[in-house]
């Protein structure tokens, strides 16, 4: 009987790092979600500062207020999301600004299929077609840009004991 509860734990075993894995890549997915959000906002935020009290026309504060978002991207993701503080700063800064830059292009891509090729309205297209690219490019390129740290983090957590 010991013998068959103990290779019930092994069999499961695996299962539950498997598992494990999963929670973390979900978590850090949620948690990616969510600095875009608060980035979005200082974006938002600096846009409507600039404009309301700065008397700053609307395309002159876009620059700044995009530079504002990107920065809060950034560094939300290096802390938050993946935890790389340690890694290289230049590195990480030089490859987020490359997936930033295709980041943009795609999204204005995204935004002209969607409005010119289906039904669906402009401010819908928007969210929809960045989510997309955010989902099927940045966050992938982002753990990339960010690696050395998870790996890190994952040879930490493996040999930190009890």
């Amino acid at each position: 009987m010991a013998a068959g509860g103990s290779m019930l734990a092994r069999v499961s075993q695996p299962s539950t790092r498997k598992d494990a894995s999963c929670l973390a890549s979900t978590l850090r997915f949620a948690r990616s979600l969510a600095v875009g959000g608060a980035a979005t906002l200082f974006d938002w935020a600096t846009l409507a500062l600039l404009v309301e009290f700065g008397n700053w026309r609307e395309t002159t504060a876009n620059v700044p207020a995009l530079v504002v978002g990107a920065a809060a991207q950034f560094f939300g993701c290096r802390h938050l999301v993946f935890a790389a503080a340690r890694g290289g700063l230049k590195r990480q800064l030089a490859g987020f600004a490359a997936v930033e830059a295709a980041t943009l292009a795609l999204n204005g891509l995204a935004f002209h299929l969607l409005v010119t090729l289906t039904a669906v309205p402009y401010w819908l297209a928007r969210p929809a077609g960045t989510f997309v690219v955010f989902a099927a490019f940045s966050y992938p390129l982002w753990k990339l840009v960010f690696r050395g740290s998870l790996r890190t983090l994952s040879i930490e957590s493996k040999t930190a004991g009890p």
